[in-house]
């Protein structure tokens, strides 16, 4: 009468080993590409890889889904150097998972959120939001040989290329309110225009932009991504 009991028990142990030898080896793997990550963006990383048994994933080399987080991570533009204050990414069909610098993903869902201060460190000017979704430049023109500072505020928003664009703009000289000639304007605009790029990572496209009082939050989507492209 005992031996059923005994063989039910010897099962579960068996299931709580695989299970506990599974997860390890899940832990392992995050833990892997966590180091990877900081070692790369620096930041604060934190990885969930999906799938169960996760040890069929090294049979396959493809994970289902996977979901990265990074705190103040480090993000370039040309030779400017910025804080992403949070950037969550989720993937689809990640693939081979035994050869990152060759793997792909079927789909890549990311946010990303930058606050005022870094965002102008990023763009090489000061840029702060004024009301709604109107921001406020700062830059300078050269009017009657002279390099006068000034102010440009406009709507603001994103193209799926990173291209910034600001629309229905005013501008207003330093210490001054008056309205300035449309030429002025289109001069300030042309000032700031090369520098409104943000970073774009290899198949990724912009799908939008929040913005809020301390930072801005951009949405980025793509297909078929090389993970050797952003990672």
């Amino acid at each position: 009468m005992k031996k059923p009991w005994i063989a039910v028990v010897a099962v579960l142990a068996l299931a709580v080993a695989i299970i506990g030898g599974d997860q390890l080896l899940r832990i392992h793997v995050e833990n892997e590409i966590t180091q990877q990550i900081e070692s790369q963006h620096g930041g604060d990383a934190r990885v969930r890889l999906g799938g169960w048994p996760f040890a069929l994933a090294g049979l396959t080399k493809r994970l289902p889904d996977a979901q990265v987080s990074v705190v103040d991570a480090e993000v370039a533009n040309e030779d400017r150097k910025a804080t992403v204050e949070r950037v969550d990414i989720a993937v689809t069909g990640l693939s081979p998972i035994n050869d990152l610098g060759q793997a792909s993903v079927e789909q890549l869902d990311a946010t990303a959120s930058i606050t005022w201060n870094q965002l102008s460190v990023l763009l090489g000017f000061p840029i702060s939001r004024v009301q709604g979704d109107r921001v406020s430049a700062k830059t300078s023109v050269e009017v009657l040989q002279r390099v006068i500072p000034i102010e440009l505020q406009a709507e603001l928003s994103l193209q799926a290329d990173g291209a910034l664009v600001l629309s229905d703009p005013s501008v207003a000289l330093a210490d001054y309110t008056l309205p300035l000639p449309s030429t002025v304007v289109q001069l300030a605009l042309d000032q700031l225009a090369p520098d409104l790029q943000l970073p774009t990572p290899a198949g990724l496209s912009y799908q939008g932009l929040s913005i809020g009082q301390d930072t801005i939050s951009v949405r980025l989507t793509g297909q078929n991504v090389a993970v050797g492209d952003f990672v």
